[in-house]
């Protein structure tokens, strides 16, 4: 077994003089051995760790709990102590800010240990957030994600997610998400509802199928592409998420009645 003493001089464990901060963030991969963590004085931070898998042992004011899908949230100065098991996949944030606690209270959240089960649509927002933490770049949508996550998780937590709140949830998700693939399966069970019924409702909320909105976000972007830029047809196509270009200068023609390069040009006589 692997230990870890988080005791020791750790440079992310910082206060903050800001409204939000974020000290540290990432995800830990399964592994086949079992690691055990503790800080018997906590952090000056606030720390979420998300199990996606396997199972964690989680310590919370002497209390021991068994997540295998969920999270705990210690706020700061609380001791940690936690095992990660054999083949355990998690993911873990530190964040603090002198708004913090009115934060949290908003989004109805207080520490303990929450066996939530599986949210893809959170956990998609946390691998974006640390992909944009690691990032490091002068313009972030990190604090966003991370107050979306806060109050996904207090939903979470008290249940009060009506299904319109959900169905929002899940348009807010694709929009963000139109140009990678999407698990239409995935995003009707974090509503809780079936594949057929989630299909309904979307279609009652914006008029179309999730996938059909998907593809009217991919083209509109492409349009708005080839119009104000000088990028290449293939890479439009790529970063509106088509990866054959025959295939999306197909669709491209069906839906518009001009090929990409068509279009460009009448764009540029005007």
């Amino acid at each position: 077994m692997l230990i870890h003493n988080g005791d020791l001089i750790d440079s992310t464990n910082i206060k903050s003089h800001s409204y939000l901060q974020i000290n540290s963030c990432g995800l830990h991969p399964s592994t086949p051995v079992s690691r055990i963590t503790y800080r018997k004085s906590g952090r000056v931070d606030y720390h979420i760790l998300y199990v996606i898998s396997g199972q964690c042992e989680v310590e919370y004011e002497g209390k021991t709990h068994l997540l295998k899908q969920g999270f705990a949230l210690y706020p700061p100065h609380v001791p940690q102590k936690y095992i990660d098991y054999e083949n355990t996949s998690r993911m873990w944030i530190h964040f603090n800010g002198y708004d913090m606690d009115e934060i949290l209270r908003e989004a109805r959240l207080r520490g303990g240990v929450y066996p939530t089960g599986a949210s893809p649509i959170f956990e998609k927002m946390f691998i974006q957030l640390i992909a944009e933490h690691n990032r490091k770049l002068p313009v972030s949508n990190e604090k966003g994600l991370l107050l979306s996550m806060l109050y996904t998780l207090g939903k979470l937590v008290n249940n009060t997610d009506s299904t319109n709140d959900k169905i929002n949830e899940a348009v807010t998700f694709i929009t963000a998400h139109y140009n990678t693939e999407i698990s239409i399966r995935e995003l009707a069970a974090s509503c809780s509802l079936s594949q057929s019924r989630f299909m309904d409702l979307f279609k009652e909320q914006t008029g179309m199928a999730p996938h059909a909105y998907q593809q009217m976000l991919r083209l509109k972007n492409s349009m708005m592409l080839l119009a104000s830029t000088q990028l290449n047809i293939t890479d439009i196509c790529a970063m509106s998420g088509y990866q054959d270009p025959l295939y999306f200068s197909r669709l491209f023609k069906k839906h518009t009645g001009l090929s990409p390069r068509q279009y460009r040009l009448k764009h540029s006589e005007k």
